[in-house]
């Protein structure tokens, strides 16, 4: 009798187990949950005219925090973010160094100071997702364009529909706006294509490739696009239902936007991990 109650009771088990690994990931956060990320972030930019180059080099370092304002028992939720640290160097075409450092601020260019002080600390964008991550509704709380979180979720990636299996690919299309100060509307058709690389209990690394469906046929008006053509990886942890880390990669080149001796090249590394 024992050992029949042993066998249903490791039958069970097992029934129970194969049920979790076919469940379909989703994001699960708690009301009330805050996180936080912290952002490292490089880009250079040159360009060539006529013989001659310029470059501009900016780091980004600050914090990221999502407050769950509201989670639903379907994994829904609506978050708000604030950016409370922030610390950014620039390096101008002319040779010379600015920077700015919230723990520093008298200590900061007056410019930077001025405008990244507009939103430091304060609530910037409120946003709805679903459970796979992907943006429902997007609301600005400050003088913020909010358009491309839609374009660019705020955990850098969308869930699949089907449960985490060998070699499971899927695909997020969405329209890429060109927003100021990048453009003035333009409008491209864009595909996210993710992939599965590895996954077991702990958690899973999804990587993925961005692709232009229609890109323009001027060298000049690929420029802006340099920056919305990523590629990365993503790390989501199994058992907390959230992304512990992101690296993005962006960037390329464009010869000729100012005449046959002319190059323009936009490069940049984005990484972003969870905080304890």
């Amino acid at each position: 009798m024992r050992k029949c109650c042993y066998l249903l009771a490791a039958t069970v088990l097992m029934c129970w187990s194969v049920a979790q690994a076919q469940e379909p990931p989703r994001f699960r956060l708690r009301t009330g949950e805050v996180l936080q990320y912290r952002v490292q972030q490089k880009t250079r930019v040159s360009q060539s005219l006529e013989g001659e180059s310029a470059s501009f080099e900016s780091v980004t370092e600050l914090v990221k925090r999502w407050q769950v304002l509201q989670a639903e028992a379907d994994g829904s939720m609506i978050v708000q973010l604030t950016i409370p640290e922030i610390k950014l160097m620039q390096r101008l075409p002319n040779g010379q160094n600015i920077m700015y450092d919230s723990s520093k601020p008298d200590e900061s260019h007056p410019a930077l100071r001025q405008q990244m002080e507009q939103f430091l600390g304060k609530p910037t964008v409120k946003l709805k997702l679903d459970a796979r991550g992907q943006v429902l509704e997007a609301q600005a709380l400050l003088a913020v364009p909010v358009g491309h979180f839609a374009q660019e979720p705020p955990f850098a990636i969308v869930l699949p529909q089907d449960a985490w299996r060998p070699q499971l690919r899927w695909t997020r299309p969405y329209t890429l706006v060109l927003e100021p100060p990048l453009g003035t509307g333009e409008k491209y058709h864009a595909e996210q294509q993710l992939e599965l690389r590895s996954w077991n209990d702990q958690q899973a690394e999804i990587a993925w490739l961005t692709d232009i469906k229609n890109p323009p046929a001027t060298a000049s008006e690929k420029i802006p696009l340099l920056q919305k053509i990523t590629r990365g990886v993503a790390v989501f942890d199994q058992v907390n239902r959230r992304v512990t880390l992101v690296r993005i990669e962006a960037g390329g080149t464009v010869e000729g936007h100012e005449g046959p001796r002319s190059k323009y090249e936009f490069f940049s590394e984005y990484v972003e991990r969870l905080m304890p």
